[in-house]
Formats: C-alpha cells, sequence, structure tokens
C-alpha cells in the first residue's frame, strides 16, 4: 500500500474578518483569509497531498458572500486537478442545514460534505476508511464523535469532525459545542482523528493521533504566533503528523519590561526581535506586532518625547513589522544604581548590601548559612564556601530585580 500524504486544515473561516488596528495592514488582513486557502493548495501541490480533511467552520457563516464562496470553489478544482479527494465536516458557523451553502453546493465526484448523520466513505484503492459528521445546526449539545462508524477489516479509519474536547489547551476560549471525550476518541477505531475547533494548532494526543489543526489564519490579537494546516502521512496502520505554518498575517503580543540596558534604540530593536517566535523564519507573511513596554528604560524618556505615529513607522522596518502598536504607559527611566544605593529606602539599602556582599567574602558565608534551608536541594548541602561562591554568582541577577522592581518606587 503506498503512503498517502494528508492536508489537515480547519477553521478557515472563509468571508470572516481579520482586526488589524493598523491600517498598513487592512489590504492584507482583508485578503488574508482567501490566501490563507490559496497556500493549503500550493503546498498540497509541492507535498503530494493526495487526500484534504477539513474539519469544519469553512466558513465563517452558513451563507458565505460569493467571494468567499469563490475561493472554496477555485481550491476544489485545483485539488481535483492534482486527484487529490476532498472531505468536509460542517462545524458551528457553518452547519448543514436544508437552507446552508452545502445543501446546494454541485456534486463533485472527487468531493464529499458529510451531513448530520454519521457516515464512513472508503476508499479500497488507499486502503483507507473516512468517517465524518456534520453539526446539524449551530450550537450542537451531544457528542457526535460517538456515532462515527468505524472502518471495515483492512481500512484505516481517519476521522474529521468538528468539535470540543475540554482536554485541548485553549479550548476555553470557545463555545463547547458538539463536546467529547478524549478517552472516547482514544478508545475508537480510528488511527487519525482531524479535529476542528479549537483554534490553537496542537496533537491532544499521540496514539493515536488526536489532531487540532488550529485556524490557518489568527483573527485578532488573542490568535498569536504561527497558524496553519497539519500534513499527516498515512502509511497503512501508521500515522505521522506535521505542522505547517502558512498565516499571511501574524499577530504578536508582546510584553517587554527587563529594558534597563536598552541604552540605545538599537538594543530596544535587538531585544525585541530576540523575543520572536523561532519558526518566524519559515514562510512568507506580515507581521502585526503589539509592543508592550514597561519598567526601567534609559530610552524612556526619548521614547516619550517622540510622536507616537512617527515612533512606529521609523521601528516597523527594523522589527520586520507591518503594523505596530506601541504602549509606553510602564514604562519610566533608568536610574544610576550608584545614585540609588546612596537613597535611605528600601532599595537604597538592598543595593548596598548587594554592593558589600560582592567585596566581603565573610558576609556572604553568613548569608549562605542563614539561607541554607531556602536553597536548591543541590546547594543546600554543600560547604559554607561553595554556597557562598553560588550566591555570589546570583548577585548580578538580584541587582537587576531590584532595579525592575523597586526603581519606580525610587523615581525622584
Amino acid at each position: 500500500m503506498d503512503r498517502v500524504v494528508v492536508l489537515h486544515a480547519a477553521d478557515l473561516h472563509l468571508g470572516g474578518s481579520v482586526a488589524v488596528p493598523d491600517p498598513a495592514v487592512a489590504r492584507v488582513a482583508a485578503g488574508a483569509r482567501a490566501e490563507s486557502l490559496e497556500r493549503m493548495v500550493a503546498l498540497s501541490a509541492e507535498r503530494g497531498v493526495g487526500m484534504v480533511l477539513l474539519a469544519g467552520d469553512v466558513f465563517d457563516d452558513p451563507h458565505p458572500p460569493l467571494a468567499a464562496r469563490l475561493a472554496l470553489e477555485k481550491a476544489l478544482a485545483a485539488w481535483r486537478d492534482m486527484g487529490a479527494r476532498v472531505f468536509i465536516a460542517p462545524g458551528n458557523h457553518d452547519p448543514f442545514t436544508p437552507d446552508s451553502v452545502w445543501a446546494a453546493w454541485p456534486e463533485d465526484p472527487n468531493l464529499h460534505i458529510f451531513t448530520p448523520e454519521p457516515r464512513g466513505v472508503a476508499l479500497g484503492d488507499a486502503g483507507l476508511w473516512v468517517a465524518g459528521v456534520a453539526h446539524a445546526h449551530d450550537r450542537v449539545s451531544r457528542d457526535l464523535s460517538a456515532g462515527l462508524p468505524g472502518p471495515p477489516e483492512g481500512l484505516t479509519g481517519l476521522a474529521v469532525l468538528h468539535c470540543a474536547l475540554a482536554a485541548a489547551g485553549g479550548a476555553k476560549r470557545h463555545e463547547p459545542y458538539a463536546p467529547a471525550e478524549l478517552s472516547g476518541l482514544l478508545a475508537a477505531p480510528f488511527a487519525y482523528w482531524a479535529l476542528g475547533h479549537v483554534h490553537r494548532a496542537q496533537p491532544a494526543a499521540t496514539a493515536p493521533l488526536v489532531v487540532y489543526a488550529g485556524t490557518p489564519q489568527g483573527a485578532h490579537w488573542a490568535e498569536p504566533g504561527p497558524r496553519g494546516v497539519y500534513l499527516a502521512k498515512v502509511s497503512g496502520a501508521s500515522v505521522t503528523a506535521e505542522f505547517h505554518p502558512l498565516a499571511p498575517v501574524v499577530f504578536q503580543d508582546l510584553a517587554l519590561d527587563d529594558l534597563h540596558q536598552a541604552a540605545t534604540l538599537s538594543d530596544l530593536v535587538q531585544r525585541v526581535r530576540q523575543a520572536y517566535h523561532p519558526a518566524d523564519g519559515a514562510w512568507d507573511f506580515q507581521r502585526c506586532l503589539r509592543l508592550r513596554l514597561a519598567g526601567p528604560c534609559p530610552l524612556a524618556r526619548q521614547l516619550w518625547d517622540e510622536d507616537p505615529g512617527a515612533l512606529a513607522e521609523t521601528l516597523k522596518p527594523e522589527l520586520a513589522a507591518a503594523g505596530l502598536v506601541l504602549e509606553l504607559e510602564g514604562l519610566y527611566p533608568a536610574l544610576e544604581p550608584a545614585e540609588l544605593a546612596g537613597r535611605d529606602d528600601v532599595l537604597g539599602r538592598l543595593l548596598r548590601l548587594i554592593d558589600q556582599a560582592g567585596e566581603d567574602d565573610e558576609l556572604l558565608v553568613e548569608l549562605g548559612d542563614k539561607l541554607a534551608r531556602d536553597l536548591h536541594p543541590l546547594n543546600r548541602g554543600a560547604d559554607p564556601a561553595e554556597r557562598a561562591a553560588h550566591l555570589r554568582g546570583l548577585l548580578a541577577a538580584v541587582r537587576s530585580l531590584a532595579l525592575r522592581d523597586l526603581a519606580g518606587e525610587a523615581q525622584p
């Protein structure tokens, strides 16, 4: 039996909006959902996809606008031309009702749209069985997974379903429509569960594979980071799956409060870029960044004096951000440690103690004895000199935390 490559996607929400606060990204955002579908088709051609599983909420509404319908029609035609079979299990946003878009969709031998009646489709040439069911309305409250028919002997079962698993990360952000228990899915005779509804891409289980594809395009700040699809490789009863990011617009929400060493704008840019997701260079996208800066920073007064719009435009190319929203309310000027150490307040006394400890081995030994029971077990049993050396190594971090957390109280 030849290996079959399966593209698993969900929650495309074609016809739905992508909310970007920066007008510079508005044009790209308006077409981002349709473009994410185009990228799925391109990925399918590149990776030799033979089957596509769309696990619900393909449309944002059961009566989508013509542009959304056209986007799906073009994708289905492309998949048909490359010989990929497509299975769709409508969800709560696009349920299969008598007057829905699905009920009137043109018949296509290459396409199977599941109805509210659970069904399985045998693909004998591929040795596969694909089972699925549609939502009958927008507030299904019963477990739809329990009714899916298992595969006949000799066929590997794949299930496509839009459902809510409480065990999934991010599930609380979504209404518990078609609730299912992970234990029930694991006990069912399917090698791969292609799920939709939860917008965060993740495997909920590995044996068998229970996977949420997530949404291929985040809708707003609450859906940050890489978004995309899964490619599953099915060979007999063996299934593996890998996530592929492809979202045209990526939301990123960064909050940085350790900027006391950012003495120049270049330092600030470097610190921000270090916080970016490690997968950022894997595909082409427009970054929409909300950057919240807080705590002591040598640049605070300069940043405050700049026009916010002009500052954002200056930083966009440096941060590889098409859209940028800056929040500087929590930022305040960094004060000189030497000046602060001379103050008669909590921070001043703490800084003097840190300086004294760095120069006084006996004080470090005394501190080590007093703190011994609070140290990590590996350091608790060390001899006094070793404990003192361990504490000396922590002094720089203690100073940094003190300046970050207490300097605001010491502003003149």
